[in-house]
């Protein structure tokens, strides 16, 4: 389950903004290259709750089985957020979250 926002500023006038083309191939980043958006950054945060009953009745589990609720940023090399899709909720007892950080010396 998810919900994007572009901004409109972004993508009126464009194939982008029309839902009929949806699911775009290559998804977010493919439809905001498409139109000269580069995204050289994306960030997520993350919950963990008991699921809404929309949630529940939408991803077929049961009241007892947690979710995941995040919130994922697409950031244009210019430093601009463009895109925003949240929440993304994801059945908890099955998603894996993994991910590496690294470090410069």
């Amino acid at each position: 389950m998810s919900t994007s926002y572009v901004r409109w500023s972004d993508v009126a006038g464009t194939p982008v903004a029309d839902p009929i083309n949806e699911p775009w191939p290559g998804g977010t980043r493919a439809q905001l290259s498409s139109l000269g958006i580069h995204i050289n950054r994306i960030t997520e945060s993350f919950t963990a709750a008991m699921p809404s009953d929309l949630e529940a009745t939408t991803l077929r589990i049961g009241a007892g089985v947690p979710v995941i609720r995040y919130t994922r940023r697409h950031i244009a090399d210019t430093g601009r957020v463009v895109e925003v899709a949240h929440p993304i909720v994801r059945r908890g007892d099955t998603t894996v979250v993994d991910f590496a950080i690294d470090l410069d010396d």
